[in-house]
């Protein structure tokens, strides 16, 4: 059961919650419970409080998941600023960070493409973003160009890492599951390229996949920028 801060009250043990709490509590059982729905009645079950005590501190399970996810998005923030080295660098341990968590906590880490947090730990991480694509050089149309494509890109492949490990309870939380399980009965000689690359493609994972889009998005910033240098 997840911890919480009692008080006696009239010889009864009460529960005195905050948001905070409530949010700490969804957060190990998202962890510790990957493939359990996660209700306020089970939140209630696990901080020991009527289910109906969650309605004080969120209108609804929506609002919850947000901060949930908000508090996540912040750690992966911290991530790349604690991290050293170049922008490309620290910007590749805050998205890696995302997929990370996203894994470990698969049933906020899949709403990351459809819930807007609007907190501060998604705020900080947009501003986190643009400071490291700012560093590289990118300014106006072609700044806010590039968070968009590397932003939509993680939030929707860590979005798509999470749901694997929340649809197949086997499913190891590294990013391993295939990223084309099988061709099927296909007759792959009527696709000679997919048939040449059979063997790769079936090989490929999601993480496989997800790096390799955060570092195409990466290489093209950094030619975009090489090309606008001035030739010595």
């Amino acid at each position: 059961m997840v911890e919480a801060a009692t008080e006696q009250t009239a010889g009864a043990r009460r529960v005195r919650l905050d948001r905070r709490m409530i949010v700490d509590a969804m957060l190990g059982l998202a962890r510790d419970e990957p493939h359990t729905r996660i209700t306020f009645k089970r939140l209630g079950e696990a901080l020991g409080v009527d289910a109906t005590a969650m309605y004080r501190h969120f209108r609804n399970k929506d609002e919850l998941t947000r901060a949930a996810l908000d508090r996540i998005t912040g750690w992966a923030t911290d991530a790349g600023r604690a991290s050293s080295g170049s922008w490309r660098q620290r910007l590749e341990t805050h998205l890696m960070r995302t997929a990370e968590l996203a894994l470990e906590y698969p049933s906020i880490g899949a709403e990351g493409a459809i819930i807007d947090p609007v907190g501060p730990g998604d705020t900080s991480a947009v501003e986190f973003m643009l400071e490291m694509l700012a560093e590289s050089g990118l300014r106006d149309a072609e700044l806010l160009r590039a968070y968009a494509a590397i932003s939509g890109f993680a939030l929707s492949q860590s979005s798509a890492l999470a749901h694997d490990v929340l649809r197949n309870p086997t499913a190891a939380r590294d990013g391993s599951e295939p990223w084309i399980s099988t061709f099927g009965s296909i007759n792959l000689t009527e696709y000679p390229l997919v048939n040449e690359h059979r063997d790769a493609l079936l090989a490929m994972d999601g993480m496989t996949v997800y790096r390799a889009g955060i570092s195409a998005i990466l290489d093209a910033v950094e030619m975009r920028q090489a090309a606008a240098r001035p030739v010595a």
